[in-house]
């Protein structure tokens, strides 16, 4: 028995370290974050003895019925691949990803490669997953473009300039038309996907695995709507915020500062719009009215019923994950 031990041990050993150095990476990741975040968690926790807790209730129930909706993202993208997941996979999958983007560098488009090990053992092919993902992934900015077409059009009747949000959407349509040309090129072996292959043989398998896919459109465009709703229920999410501060709510305001705090969520690179959404829908709120600490209080109100909540949710997930592999790794170098 001890002669198997000794064998058993640098298997174990050998198969695990990349899971540790990751927990370990995910964990400083998760450590800058909060410090970055430090002044926005002792304002929001300030700003809460000054809110009207009805509305601040009903954001709360508003964040419920997001998380379920991007579930039902999941479920649909799968729909539309010839693919089915449960509610509940479909739920921890968006809640553990939803971390993943927060921490890791690359946001969503990083996050969508990651599979949880258990979801993985309860889907026959993991290669539909992915191709799930890919869907989720572009149906996710194709109902922002959709919704921030008619919004910038109406910000330029109205000679309304917002720095960064026109040039936010033409990155937006670029990156569409390149995920899109790109499928397109592996599926019939276009002269894209022949340069690729050219350059780089070995990835010719996994190209193949993960965008040749079929798509059932009448699913897809079920998605496209579940992604629109994703899309309302976020400006009500901003207009409950001002009702939560006790001042008159804006729709206005509310669809235009969502739909181009979402364009710099979408382009951000690192730690969900660090910075950037906060900039942008306090100074747009203050073009409609608001006064600069109203505006700022609202910003903090908005990102803790989309970011916050759906973040310290993910993070019950992930606390096994991370907390068991650093421990074995400290354990190991002691």
């Amino acid at each position: 028995m001890n002669e198997n031990k000794g064998i058993q041990e640098p298997r174990e050993k050998k198969g695990s370290w990349w899971k540790e150095v990751l927990a370990l990476l995910f964990l400083s990741g998760a450590v800058f974050f909060f410090w970055q975040q430090r002044k926005e968690l002792a304002t929001l926790g300030n700003s809460f003895s000054h809110t009207n807790w009805l509305w601040v209730s009903i954001g709360i129930l508003l964040t419920i019925v997001y998380i379920l909706l991007q579930s039902a993202l999941y479920i649909f993208s799968f729909y539309s691949v010839n693919g089915k997941i449960s509610l509940k996979d479909a739920t921890e999958l968006f809640l553990k990803r939803n971390v993943m983007a927060v921490f890791l560098p690359g946001g969503g488009f990083t996050a969508l490669a990651y599979l949880p090990n258990n979801i993985r053992k309860r889907q026959q092919d993991a290669n539909q997953v992915h191709h799930a993902s890919v869907i989720y992934g572009f149906i996710g900015i194709f109902s922002v473009l959709i919704v921030a077409i008619p919004v910038l059009i109406f910000l330029s009747v109205q000679d309304t300039y917002v720095p960064g949000a026109t040039a936010g959407f033409i990155v937006m349509l670029a990156m569409l038309l390149a995920i899109g040309l790109f499928v397109r090129s592996v599926k019939v072996q276009g002269p894209f996907y022949k340069w690729v292959i050219k350059k780089r043989p070995k990835v010719e398998k996994f190209l193949v695995e993960i965008f040749s896919f079929d798509i059932i459109w009448k699913q897809f465009w079920y998605a496209t709507i579940i992604s629109i709703l994703i899309e309302i229920v976020g400006v009500v999410h901003l207009y409950v915020a001002m009702l939560s501060t006790g001042l008159n709510g804006s729709w206005t305001a509310s669809i235009v500062g969502y739909i181009v705090a979402t364009i710099f969520l979408i382009i951000s690179p690192f730690l969900r719009g660090l910075g950037a959404i906060e900039m942008s829908l306090t100074l747009i709120l203050k073009r409609y009215g608001f006064n600069t600490a109203d505006a700022l209080l609202i910003s903090l109100l908005f990102r803790f019923f989309e970011l916050w909540l759906p973040l310290i949710t993910g993070l019950f997930f992930h606390l096994d994950k991370v907390v068991k592999p650093v421990k074995k790794l400290f354990i190991k170098q002691g």
